[in-house]
């Protein structure tokens, strides 16, 4: 039978089964559909019926992200090869790319070798919106000057490393949302004059660099590994959640009492004792949220240069504020005259108080919490540190109805539901932290460019995919 046949007798059984009302729908609406698929999976669309022969090729994103269905990266990169040339010579809204994961061990480099021809690919189309995923062993090295682009407008970069002592992003003029995880840093300076949302979550910092984005509206810096990097000043900063990890910033105590005296030249000749790392650039936020664990000092560091947060309305604190004297949590409450509520977040108990170690900058005059709101969750109420920051609220005119204290739920096991139980028993671990993203952009960037490309070219063309 003569393939046409084929596809005739298809469309006859369709027809038979009632009426296609998704094919019926305008070119403009099935390109749409087609926009958020996988790029092999919309290619495949083709084979439904003559009417969506040539949709594919009008619709106007790059996405592989299914990457373990091809089997090697050079096929893969020939599906990308072929699916460029056979498309419409429309603009690419957005490149979403992965690397292939089947590789040899540590030294095989071969799925991870097509990878920056495929960025080139995406932005010389002008994407407004890039995505790098890879999941390969082998960290992805991006060559310096390779993210160039006047029209993007968002970059996630995943599992990477930009192979410059300088990162910067000013060749990219309209770009808004910058995210990065798991990336490697060995630079001195990343600098972005146009970036408006920064995430860096769970990234390796060689040295300390220091991030310069003078618009930042948002920044998202969680989990680092190696040094804690030094922000530049950040005058348009609303919102900030900055989470340190366990092993960031070995010379930690450098920081407690001046000098590090455990790893030679490790530790910074260019930033002062008079240097603020962290707090200083944040001293503008409105919403701030500081999590740590209570035996990192890089937060206390900076309490002894402590800014005013004159904008200040909400903020969350971990553990790492409880000393003996309760002096890092006064210190941010004196140096924070417009906060509307605290919300302190211990996940353990409180047992044994962090020792004060430094002298934080407490002001002389005194000051009054009457019109703050606060919210204390806890493993436990009884908890003796959990009873001197009550104290402390009161002291300083809390009042006891806008002081909230929520405790983890109980699990009740019943002897007769053992079995059940043991599979459906919910977690033990305990953690209030609120998750702060810049999820927002996908939405606003997602039907950004699409009023604005009405050209599309129908579907009808005569070119053919078989």
């Amino acid at each position: 039978m003569p393939p046409g046949s084929k596809v005739r007798s298809r469309e006859r059984s369709a027809t038979a089964r009632g009426p296609d009302r998704l094919s019926a729908l305008p070119d403009k609406a099935l390109q749409r559909l087609l926009f958020f698929l996988p790029s092999r999976e919309a290619v495949r669309t083709c084979m439904l019926a003559s009417r969506w022969r040539h949709v594919w090729k009008s619709m106007q994103a790059l996405r592989v992200t299914n990457v373990d269905d091809y089997r090697s990266a050079s096929h893969l990169n020939k599906f990308i090869n072929s699916f460029l040339l056979l498309r419409e010579p429309l603009r690419l809204l957005e490149v979403e790319i992965g690397s292939h994961t089947d590789g040899e061990g540590d030294d095989d480099v071969e799925p991870l070798q097509y990878m920056e021809l495929w960025i080139e690919c995406g932005l010389s189309s002008d994407a407004g919106v890039l995505r790098v995923f890879n999941k390969y062993t082998v960290r992805l090295i991006l060559r310096d000057g390779l993210i160039t682009s006047k029209n993007l407008k968002v970059l996630e970069l995943y599992h990477v490393e930009v192979d410059s002592l300088h990162i910067d992003f000013s060749s990219c003029p309209a770009l808004e949302d910058l995210r990065m995880k798991l990336c490697y840093f060995k630079a001195f300076m990343i600098i972005s004059p146009s970036v408006k949302r920064l995430s860096i979550t769970c990234p390796e910092f060689e040295i300390r660099s220091r991030i310069s984005a003078p618009n930042l509206i948002f920044l998202e810096l969680a989990d680092c590994h190696g040094r804690i990097p030094l922000l530049e000043n950040m005058p348009m900063l609303t919102s900030a959640f900055v989470r340190l990890q366990t092993d960031s910033d070995g010379c930690a105590n450098k920081y407690e009492t001046g000098d590090c005296g455990s790893c030679e030249g490790c530790c910074d000749s260019n930033i002062g004792s008079k240097t603020s790392v962290l707090l200083e650039a944040l001293s503008g936020c409105m919403n701030l949220e500081l999590t740590a664990l209570a035996s990192k000092f890089i937060f206390r560091k900076d309490l002894t240069l402590c800014p005013v947060f004159s904008k200040l309305k909400t903020l969350l604190l971990s553990e790492w504020c409880v000393t003996a004297n309760l002096g890092a949590l006064i210190c941010f409450l004196q140096h924070s005259p417009v906060l509307e509520k605290l919300t302190l977040q211990f996940p353990e108990i409180l047992e044994d108080l962090v020792g004060t170690g430094a002298s934080y900058g407490t002001l002389k005059e005194p000051f009054s919490l009457e019109h703050l709101t606060v919210e204390v969750k806890c493993q436990n109420a009884d908890d003796k540190g959990i009873r001197k920051i009550l104290e402390l609220l009161d002291f300083y005119g809390v009042p006891s109805e806008q002081i909230k204290i929520q405790q983890p739920p109980k699990i009740i096991e019943l002897e007769e539901f053992d079995e059940y139980y043991d599979n459906q028993q919910p977690s033990l671990s305990f953690s209030f932290e609120q998750q702060m993203t810049s999820q927002d952009v996908d939405e606003a960037t997602s039907s950004d460019s699409w009023d604005s490309n009405d050209e599309s070219t129908s579907s009808d063309s005569s070119d053919s995919t078989d």
